[in-house]
């Protein structure tokens, strides 16, 4: 090959890489704390990447996160720290990927710092339940399993402060089970719809994780793959932070006077049939964590979050009941240490419900179980939950807002449930003073 031709084609190949090394999803915005914000990105191709970010108030001050550089290992995802930033304040914010702006360019804003100067500002946060993403070649002939997309744009629409994932997020197929590489492309898959994209860049999101999102049909903590899921889920789902000496993807955070405790009900499963120990779900080390973070947490509401419904008392593998010791343990833990402000959100259905559980000796607990988002949508016949509060049943697609609002003295949590058009459809309001123990 002449020499002229060759750098010619050198060249070529380098400007293909260069336009080849862009985002394929992203930006998305995850933990957004009073100091310091996270934005995650999923490139093409190995890339070095940071994003540039400026206050809007403030036009010529422009930050840029550390540099990062995206692998084949995870997928070519990267999670990066914007940590310029302060309390209450409106930011713009745009991804560079190999040194030329890439994506758009978006907003968030960071949390009001009011402890012990006003009173805890109002907050809402959209709820969502198992997301599906059709994909060619992979799917049931003459089934449609994913749908109604546009509920994304519905969500925005509500005008959320942050939203939560409850579990089933990509939805493993048999295809993808047993590499790494199915695990990442599916992950992959299921965030590259278009319509997810605004939401995504806007809205800081959390999730935990649910069965579709592990593995195959009650894979739990003796799974082959077990460490290749925990893995894929964090590079598609950073966490605010990892609990110290503890396995598995649980965590926490908290907003205004809401904090949040998400669980993991999928590393410590063990529901095998036959099996000599007794069924777990949670597992102990877990919840000693939960029972720790509860009583330090001075939070009016505490919010605790699965991927398997916690209230539920129908026996079967996707309710923690089936763990009957392991719930009860839990809830005897509740009792005892007197927590107030609990409020439980989950998922792993494919319909929706408000459970109730009725104390005799303390106060009222709640479930909040989200159905399908985009997934498709079942009937709840199969399942007796007599602690199923009326007119709760939801069985299509939906997601919910849940809004903390009124004065310091008199706070509230309404639960509102939409359907996808953004009909809501019922909605229920609970007093914080409704949330506390009766006093000794």
């Amino acid at each position: 090959m002449p020499r002229r031709i060759f750098t010619t084609f050198l060249v070529g190949l380098s400007a293909l890489q260069t336009l080849t090394a862009a985002l394929v999803n992203g930006p998305m915005l995850t933990n957004v704390d009073l100091r310091e914000a996270q934005v995650w990105v999923q490139t093409e191709g190995p890339s070095e990447i940071r994003v540039t970010y400026s206050d809007t108030e403030a036009p010529g001050t422009r930050y840029w996160s550390a540099k990062l550089k995206t692998d084949d290992a995870l997928g070519h995802t990267a999670c990066l720290t914007l940590d310029q930033v302060e309390p209450g304040k409106q930011y713009s914010y745009q991804v560079e990927v190999d040194g030329e702006l890439a994506g758009p360019s978006a907003h968030f804003k960071t949390p009001e710092f009011y402890h012990e100067r006003t009173p805890a500002p109002d907050l809402r946060v959209a709820v969502g339940g198992a997301h599906y993403v059709m994909q060619d070649g992979f799917e049931p002939p003459y089934r449609i399993l994913g749908g109604g997309y546009g509920i994304f744009s519905t969500i925005q629409d509500q005008q959320p402060d942050l939203m939560l994932w409850v579990g089933n997020t990509a939805h493993l197929r048999p295809s993808d089970w047993n590499s790494r590489s199915g695990y990442l492309k599916r992950f992959t898959t299921a965030r590259a719809v278009p319509e997810l994209q605004s939401l995504l860049a806007s809205v800081p999101q959390y999730a935990t994780w649910g069965s579709a999102d592990y593995g195959a049909g009650d894979a739990g903590r003796y799974y082959s793959y077990r460490g290749i899921a925990e893995d894929s889920f964090r590079a598609f789902w950073p966490q605010p932070a990892q609990a110290p000496g503890l396995d598995g993807l649980c965590t926490s955070f908290r907003r205004s006077d809401v904090e949040f405790f998400l669980l993991d009900s999928q590393s410590f499963r063990d529901v095998r049939p036959g099996s000599n120990e007794l069924p777990s779900i949670l597992g102990n080390a877990q919840i000693e964590w939960l029972r720790n973070e509860l009583l330090r947490s001075t939070a009016t509401f505490k919010v605790i979050i699965a991927g398997t419904p916690v209230l539920n008392p129908a026996k079967n593998p996707g309710n923690l009941s089936f763990a009957e010791r392991e719930q009860t343990q839990l809830l005897q833990m509740l009792r005892d240490e007197r927590i107030g402000g609990l409020f439980f959100l989950s998922g792993g259905k494919y319909y929706g419900e408000l459970t109730r559980l009725v104390h005799a000796n303390s106060y009222n607990l709640y479930d909040l179980t989200l159905g399908p988002i985009t997934a498709n949508p079942k009937s709840n016949e199969d399942e007796l939950n007599y602690f199923r509060m009326p007119g709760s049943s939801t069985f299509e697609r939906h997601f919910a807002m849940l809004e903390f609002t009124g004065p310091e003295e008199s706070r509230a949590l309404t639960i509102r449930v939409y359907s996808m058009e953004g009909t809501e459809l019922w909605n229920r309001t609970i007093e914080a003073s409704q949330l506390q123990p009766a006093k000794l």
